[in-house]
């Protein structure tokens, strides 16, 4: 089945206007991802985004599973270095465009792109007209790959494509209990345009939508078409008036009974042109579990730390040598991972592993080259918003903006080699609402954060909005007339 799927994809770019300017077949893939594994790009929020060079410049290389044809920006270019000529144009399955969900992408042949150690040129690449250079992958390179996405060591690691069943012979048997749960989800694939799609469901008071999205793994926030929203009478975020809306506050979005995310802000999909889904599925839902996608293989595999509850609290289990659950204790919820990357530059990334209905700050202990705690007049730790159990967040420390608003704490962190988990504390913070890093300074008893964006773009938490809509024309004609 799979095997077909790639041949859908390969007479698309057959349909090119001339095909004789693609590589030859020997030159569409040298390199061989399997078994590398990647750490992402520094990002408060989880963005599929690994390190890339062409031709010696580095740049960003994004993984789009939903995406049939890789495609390179024409940033990458300039006078100095001008881009490889036009050798066609090629028409594919794209989510976003009408009618028949085809776009015509100029072709270019790109050579020089390397991923890791891994050569993947030359080949054939879409055109875009970005201005930023970056490269996508696409599901002509991704389809043969299975890859693991690590939430909280925020890296990727790819292996071969396997089939679904070697996936659910994996899950663990009812009553065994491991120190992961582990859930393998099917896909389904769009009959078009051959993108993988998710069912979920969708929660906001009493009302409940259902169905399938298109599984995203280039944007970082899932979004909902706002057409399918208002069938439902879903209430939009509070947004301006006479303008469209901008997102939409669930209570929850569960992709299986019981996992997923409880509340999630989704982007308002104003003009969502599929008409077959609901909108897509972002990494700020399956981004709360140690992920695998594998797309040929109809397989999304979502793994987390097992949770019991004990005297009204969330304990999470401690894995022994063979994987079950030895021990279940609070401190297992909190984990930290620190990344040294290259300019001396420290990216710090915490997870919370329970849910915290009141939100909560974890304090870190900054630790000097010996590995012993440092002591600084200025506290570091992160901030939650209420939500369900999954949370990470990563931050460069220093992060670029504390050097204007903190100088002398960023200065003091410049020489802290590693944290540790410290204490945890109930209770949002209010100066940071959302998922953040923050620095406090005893001595002016200011605080400074920088928190994930959400869909609005701002850091606060919006307000869903209590303003019943208008009700539509077809409604207005079933309404009884006044008698008066």
């Amino acid at each position: 089945m799979g095997s077909a799927r790639l041949g859908t994809l390969l007479l698309w770019l057959a349909g090119c206007r001339h095909p004789a300017a693609l590589p030859p077949a020997s030159e569409v893939a040298p390199g061989n991802l399997a078994g590398m594994t990647l750490p992402l790009l520094p990002s408060p929020h989880l963005r599929l985004a690994v390190e890339g060079d062409l031709n010696g410049r580095p740049l960003p290389v994004v993984l789009d599973v939903a995406r049939a044809l890789s495609a390179v920006s024409s940033g990458c270019w300039d006078e100095k270095r001008p881009a490889p000529p036009v050798m066609g144009s090629a028409r594919v399955p794209d989510v976003s465009s009408l009618p028949g969900n085809l776009r015509d992408w100029p072709l270019v042949r790109l050579s020089g792109l390397r991923v890791g150690n891994v050569l993947l040129g030359p080949r054939g690449m879409g055109l875009t007209g970005e201005r930023a250079c970056a490269v996508t992958l696409g599901a002509d390179v991704l389809s043969p790959y299975a890859f693991t996405v690590d939430s909280l060591r925020r890296e990727v690691s790819f292996e071969k494509s396997r089939p679904r069943a070697a996936y659910l012979a994996e899950v663990p048997l009812p009553g065994v209990e491991t120190a992961e749960e582990v859930h393998a989800l099917e896909l389904s694939r769009e009959p078009v345009g051959d993108w993988p799609l998710l069912a979920a469901r969708l929660t906001q008071g009493e009302v409940v939508l259902t169905g399938p999205f298109v599984l995203a793994s280039r944007e970082p926030f899932s979004r909902l078409a706002q057409g399918a929203a208002e069938a439902q009478r879903l209430l939009p975020l509070e947004t301006a008036a006479n303008l469209p809306p901008r997102a939409y506050l669930m209570d929850s979005v569960e992709v299986a009974s019981d996992v997923g995310v409880a509340p999630l802000v989704m982007e308002a999909g104003v003009g969502w042109r599929n008409p077959t889904t609901l909108g897509r599925l972002g990494p700020d839902v399956w981004g709360r579990f140690r992920a695998t996608l594998d797309v040929q293989g109809n397989t999304l595999v979502l793994r987390r730390p097992r949770v019991r509850s004990l005297e009204g609290h969330q304990r999470c289990a401690r894995p022994d040598a063979k994987g079950f659950a030895e021990t279940f204790r609070e401190e297992d919820c909190f984990a930290l991972h620190v990344r040294r990357g290259a300019g001396g530059r420290t990216a710090v990334t915490g997870a919370v592993f329970r849910d915290l209905p009141e939100g909560g700050r974890v304090h870190l202990e900054p630790l000097g080259e010996d590995g012993k705690p440092l002591t600084l007049t200025c506290q570091v730790g992160f901030s939650f918003a209420p939500t369900s159990r999954g949370v990470t967040t990563q931050h460069l420390m220093p992060w670029p903006r504390l050097l204007q608003s903190m100088p002398e704490c960023a200065e003091a962190l410049q020489s802290v080699r590693g944290y540790a988990l410290a204490l945890f504390e109930e209770g949002q913070m209010p100066e940071c609402p959302n998922a953040c890093v923050f620095v406090h300074q005893s001595s002016t008893r200011r605080t400074v954060c920088e928190c994930q964006p959400t869909p609005l773009g701002d850091t606060l938490i919006p307000q869903r909005s209590h303003t019943p809509r208008p009700p539509t024309k077809k409604e207005r004609e079933l309404e009884p007339e006044d008698p008066h």
